[in-house]
């Protein structure tokens, strides 16, 4: 007879839940996407991708509650109908009865637990994406179809549009325009300066829990309202407008494997690579002006390469001192020696170089370059042995430090941002404030990664268990509260499985600011609860 309890339970939970779900699932689906949506950030068939890889991530929300109202109502109808009572005085005990419930929520919840652990982080990832790229093309078709794409406070018209797949591979979606004017909207609907383009490009990608586009316009004119005045610019780039898509790059999209791996090293997350990213470039000149330094001190020779191709100069007898260089005692001149290839052209010496950040580094594909100013240099031709003076340029411009060191890991430029921070000599020290707000924002960052993927890690222990027991519950319920209605079982069943949804979610969010005793508490307070109320609920049904 178990057998025979065993398959119909089964059977009868097994269609319940499936159908529950199904429904739950749809519904919790369609309004994931209300959000992207209202921020004219799909288009129509990106609200179907969305809809559909929505349903996987939803699964976590929907699956207990499903099971819940499966066991509620499957076991009530046997209740209520003495099926439960027959098998209760023909000698089966409860615990026997309500095994088929048993192993199925054991089998749901390591389903859940494999979803959680592997699935669902990957599916929120393509969530994103499919915003970024249908970003994309509702900015192309709205401008195609003549009417201005509204992107923050800017509305943007453009004569002629089109996507890019150039940059595709990094992530990056860019829309290309030509003819484009740009009006920035005040409070009020007035216009603040018109932006009258020959051509303009938009990047678009994901950063954090943003949407982020980057618009920049090329041979401007700028007309402001009130002022008789145009103003010219070969380059406009206004501030990125970010959107809010609901989702964050974050742990929360990593699966187990990678999930361990930032919980062991923190520097491995987005969040400190993309902190880095933001801070770091104020104090770029300082760490090249280091690198310099280690090579003087290591071999007397600083080489530094130009922008432009097989051109390079090394400088000797200096030391890092006033703006740049200075020559190192007891000499009065540094020497530089610039090479075309292989082959020396031209000899220089100067009382002094300084060393600042390059106005031109954007010529160079964005690679951080400074530029090299000799003081009161003089130089001389050294090919073919003719000696003879030759001009200095005024500078050297968009020179980068050629030590063939590969990029630092974010540790390891923790670790020089914290050497430049304690920096108290010219020309370093002037980075040395920069230094230091660069180390607190990286440590701040490892510090918020870790307990973030910590919080991740526990929040995908607590849920799977609260299946097991939200089938339970609603399962005894239904036997003990046999003559009440199934949904007013499953009412009783529903508020405390709210609840611990609830403090599953504010659980983790302490465990995030790094409380992780008070937050571990909170986190599985509702499973516990649920625990307390079954055992409850049990002696309450062997009683009666």
């Amino acid at each position: 007879m178990p057998w025979i309890l065993f398959r119909h339970f089964s059977a009868e939970l097994g269609k319940v839940i499936l159908l529950t779900t199904a429904v739950i699932v749809t519904v919790v689906a369609f309004g994931a996407v209300i959000k992207p949506l209202a921020g004219n950030l799909l288009g129509p068939g990106g609200i179907a991708k969305y809809i559909v890889l929505a349903m996987v991530p939803m699964l976590q929300y929907a699956l207990p509650f499903a099971v819940g109202f499966a066991g509620t109502i499957v076991t009530h109808r046997f209740a209520s109908d003495n099926e439960v009572q027959a098998m209760s005085v023909s000698g089966l005990p409860y615990r026997t009865i309500l095994l088929p419930q048993v192993a199925l929520g054991m089998g749901l919840a390591l389903f859940m637990f494999v979803l959680v652990q592997t699935t669902i982080p990957r599916f929120l990832g393509y969530m994103s994406d499919v915003i970024t790229e249908d970003a994309s093309q509702v900015f192309v078709s709205t401008i195609r179809s003549g009417e201005p794409f509204a992107m923050g406070n800017y509305l943007i018209s453009a004569d002629r549009i089109g996507l890019d797949d150039s940059r595709a591979s990094e992530g990056v979606r860019r829309v290309r325009m030509e003819g484009v004017v740009a009006l920035e909207m005040l409070p009020g609907g007035k216009v603040g300066s018109e932006f009258v383009a020959a051509a303009g490009s938009a990047d678009l990608y994901g950063r954090g829990s943003d949407l982020v586009i980057k618009v920049a316009f090329r041979d401007t004119s700028i007309v402001r309202p009130g002022e008789s005045a145009v103003a010219a610019s070969p380059l406009v780039e206004p501030m990125p407008i970010v959107f809010d898509v609901g989702w964050e790059r974050s742990p929360k999209f990593l699966p187990w494997g990678e999930l361990i791996e930032v919980l062991r090293e923190p520097s491995l997350g987005a969040l400190p690579q993309v902190e880095r990213r933001a801070y770091e470039p104020p104090i770029i000149p300082g760490l090249m002006m280091q690198r310099i330094e280690r090579q003087l001190q290591a071999s007397g020779v600083a080489v530094l390469e130009s922008g432009d191709a097989g051109r390079r100069y090394e400088i000797r007898d200096a030391q890092l001192g006033g703006k740049g260089l200075v020559p190192r005692p007891p000499l009065k001149r540094i020497a530089v020696t610039e090479f075309e290839g292989a082959q020396a052209v031209r000899e220089a010496s100067a009382v002094g170089a300084s060393l600042v950040a390059s106005k031109s580094a954007g010529q160079f594909g964005g690679t951080a370059r400074l530029d090299l100013v000799l003081l009161e240099p003089s130089a001389r031709d050294v090919r073919g042995g003719t000696d003879r003076p030759v001009g200095w340029p005024p500078e050297v411009a968009g020179v980068a430090v050629a030590d063939g060191a590969p990029e630092p890991t974010v540790l390891e430029a923790l670790e020089l941002a914290r050497s430049l921070s304690q920096a108290k000599d010219a020309p370093l020290a002037q980075y040395a404030r920069g230094a230091g707000t660069v180390v607190f924002v990286i440590e701040r960052a490892l510090q918020s990664t870790y307990y973030e993927a910590l919080s991740h890690l526990w929040m995908r222990f607590a849920q799977p268990v609260s299946v097991l027991l939200m089938l339970l519950l609603g399962s005894m319920l239904a036997i003990w509260k046999r003559h009440s209605l199934p949904l007013t079982i499953f009412l009783l069943a529903f508020m405390p499985s709210i609840a611990n949804v609830l403090l599953i979610a504010s659980g983790q969010s302490i465990l995030r600011q790094g409380k992780v005793f008070s937050g571990l508490g909170v986190m599985w307070a509702g499973n516990a609860a649920l625990l307390v109320l079954i055992l409850w609920v049990g002696r309450r049904m062997a009683r009666h």
